[in-house]
């Protein structure tokens, strides 16, 4: 018998998720085994094909350079795996969890406003929307499908413009009742505005007000741009937001926006290995029909999000 044989695939799980994690208690949480189950594992693997495979340090744990090559092939077995279960599922019953990673307005403005349309005609698949301001790491496996207003350029992803959102300025009727509203470029800078937390922001796609108005008169900030909506309809200030979050309702209008109105990429990454299975494929091919059945109210053409046939979406 070859020492080969004697490796089970839950014993390569480990090593793989521990290289994806950089930690044992983050690969047995995920795992959902024992931080002393990996370390036994990792132990076992180690001795039978007499190498180490791991370098520990106080940061945690990185793949030895020479592990790579045995770390690919895990991951096409991971591959192989996935599709079998996919290929038996209708046997099984079981439900297959694809999680979508995006930003809190592509989320909660937008996205979750759509679920339906994706999970259509095939109860099998639970859609987890995960809100994350941060670029998640799709090759360690956080997710399934990042959508972002820029494209990643990380080897090992598939990465495709799916559509792109207008960018508007916008005021409510409490702002205009206390302050009046510009007319001009060059009133802009004596009005109060509504933005992010400026030392909190991660990516630089969503830095609008810079853009519009540099060195704007910031009345309130938040790293959510779901509260920084809510208070431009209190009338703390003006605020610059994608269509999908800012014609959400009624409460805000569009202000000078002939002259202030600036576009957005929406890109979608899935990793490439991910990309070959069915479940995951059918539902980001259904979310770049979602944007593009709905590309006149992305790009401001219409003020509404307008309910449309389901069926044209149809994963």
């Amino acid at each position: 018998m070859s020492k080969l044989d004697r490796l089970a695939w839950d014993d390569l799980r480990v090593i793989l998720e521990v290289a994806r994690q950089g930690s044992i208690y983050s690969a047995a949480k995920i795992l959902k085994v024992d931080h002393s189950t990996v370390t036994r594992r990792i132990a076992h693997v180690e001795l039978i094909l007499e190498r180490r495979l791991f370098d520990r340090s106080n940061r945690g744990i990185t793949a030895r350079p020479e592990t790579e090559h045995l770390l690919e092939h895990i991951r096409q077995m991971e591959v192989h795996a996935a599709a079998m279960h996919e290929a038996i599922g209708h046997v099984e019953t079981q439900t297959r969890a694809i999680r979508v990673a995006t930003m809190e307005g592509l989320a909660s403005g937008y996205l979750a406003r759509r679920i339906q349309d994706i999970t259509l005609d095939d109860p099998s698949i639970r859609i987890e929307l995960f809100s994350n301001p941060h670029i998640v790491d799709l090759l360690k496996k956080e997710t399934d499908i990042f959508l972002s207003f820029f494209d990643p350029q990380i080897p090992g992803l598939i990465s495709q413009q799916i559509g792109e959102t207008a960018i508007y300025l916008y005021g409510s009727e409490r702002y205009r009742a206390h302050h009046g509203l510009p007319t001009s470029q060059a009133e802009l800078g004596s009005h109060r505005y509504v933005g992010y937390i400026p030392e909190m922001i991660t990516i630089e796609s969503v830095k609008w007000l810079d853009q519009i108005v540099p060195n704007a008169h910031l009345a309130f900030c938040s790293n959510s741009v779901i509260a920084q909506r809510n208070a431009a309809i209190a009338g703390a200030g003006l605020v610059v937001l994608p269509t999908f979050v800012g014609e959400e309702n009624e409460a805000l209008f569009r202000v000078m926006p002939d002259e202030i109105r600036s576009l957005r990429p929406v890109w979608m990454s899935v990793g490439r290995d991910q990309h070959v299975l069915k479940t995951i494929s059918r539902s980001a091919k259904a979310i770049a029909r979602i944007f593009a059945a709905d590309k006149r109210f992305l790009l401001g053409e219409t003020l509404a999000l307008e309910e449309r046939d389901l069926a044209t979406v149809k994963i």
